[in-house]
């Protein structure tokens, strides 16, 4: 590799990087991180490339993260990543930054007929003729000092970002679909995306619960928004705290008193002593809902009409993504198409990019909606 590495622990080294990559055209972006014991990512290493370098900065050590704040949430350079989602939640969580204007690779290859999900190790196999080792996958980043054979394998998820940059944008300009990217990744750090993905496990619960009474419903409501404030106040897996199942159970059971919660199969007798008095109360103050309170009917299974529909329109947008050479899931997950034939209209798929290339058509095919459908 012809190019100059560095491994950046001192302030004036950052500062120096920080001036030289400000005005390059683009900025390769990575992270390693673990996430095994704690709610919250923990930042190990962040990883960054020009076209003239690429280096590994240290987190663990002390540094003024400003400069490297405003170069993320500026619009130039364009931030390149690949896979985004999860580098977007760390920069955020540790740096509080989101970047101005960036490039997922990921995303652009899909759009550009090389398939769902590809991963970083393939796209420069295949654009870059090189292929990257696979021995340092499982490596624990936050040990130090990490070995040079490390350092090397971290330096190349950055180094190759910028060829794969510049292929995959041209290919874009020959497809026509350099909207169909940018608006991707925009909404990747809209407010209603970061909003969703923070509410994601809270959904989940309480879908869960979907038609269970009223009062059970919002008892399951209180408590996995009582797991989610203790997980991230003691910084540890929600699943350690108390598990989804036994969430479910405890709205479904209400237990009244130690007795009651004791029977609750999979409640660890730890949180039991710890939590014990704790889970009860939020039971006990969640068991009047509030006026607004409004439970979730149990999902009704389609009807035979509504399933050959939902097929049809799954069938017709999975042969039209074949002849764009667009894999089906960068258009529409299946249970949107579902959703569609159900007579929901509040879709991704029938909204920007995505109702010009097929949303128009598969409203045709579908027919008026309900009126009281959403």
């Amino acid at each position: 590799m012809n190019t100059q590495t560095l491994w950046i622990d001192r302030q004036e080294h950052l500062d120096a990087w920080v001036a030289h990559a400000k005005n390059a055209p683009w900025l390769g972006i990575d992270t390693e991180f673990e996430r095994v014991r704690t709610f919250f990512p923990r930042l190990c290493l962040l990883q960054m490339s020009t076209p003239d370098r690429a280096v590994c900065i240290d987190p663990l050590v002390e540094l003024d993260w400003n400069g490297i704040r405003t170069l993320i949430s500026e619009s130039q350079p364009v931030k390149v990543f690949h896979a985004a989602r999860q580098d977007l939640e760390v920069l955020q969580q540790h740096l509080s930054v989101v970047p101005g204007k960036f490039f997922d690779t990921q995303i652009a290859a899909a759009f550009c007929g090389y398939g769902e999900q590809v991963g970083y190790a393939r796209m420069v196999k295949d654009i870059c003729d090189v292929a990257l080792p696979k021995a340092f996958t499982r490596t624990p980043w936050c040990r130090r000092p990490l070995s040079e054979a490390e350092v090397q394998y971290a330096l190349d998820d950055v180094y190759y970002l910028g060829m794969l940059y510049e292929t995959l944008c041209e290919a874009l300009r020959d497809h026509g679909r350099e909207t169909w990217l940018s608006d991707d990744c925009a909404a990747l750090v809209s407010e209603e995306s970061l909003r969703k993905a923070e509410n994601a496990a809270i959904e989940k619960v309480i879908r869960a619960c979907a038609g269970m009474d009223r009062v059970s419903q919002s008892v399951a409501a209180s408590l996995v928004r009582w797991r989610e404030d203790l997980a991230r106040r003691k910084d540890r897996p929600r699943e350690w705290l108390v598990s989804t199942e036994v969430l479910i159970e405890l709205a479904r059971t209400r237990p009244k008193n130690q007795q009651d919660l004791s029977a609750v199969t999979g409640l660890e007798k730890g949180t039991l002593k710890r939590r014990g008095e704790e889970i009860l109360g939020v039971i006990r103050m969640s068991e009047t809902p509030d006026p607004d309170f409004v439970a979730l009917p149990r999902p009704t299974k389609p009807d035979a009409a509504q399933k050959a529909l939902g097929n049809a329109l799954w069938k017709y947008l999975g042969e039209v993504c074949e002849h764009e050479g667009v894999p089906t899931s960068a258009i529409a997950p299946r249970d949107e198409i579902r959703a569609l034939a159900a007579g929901k209209r509040n879709l991704r798929v029938l909204s920007g990019w995505r109702r010009t290339f097929v949303g128009e058509s598969l409203l045709e095919r579908v027919g008026p909606a309900d009126s009281s459908s959403p």
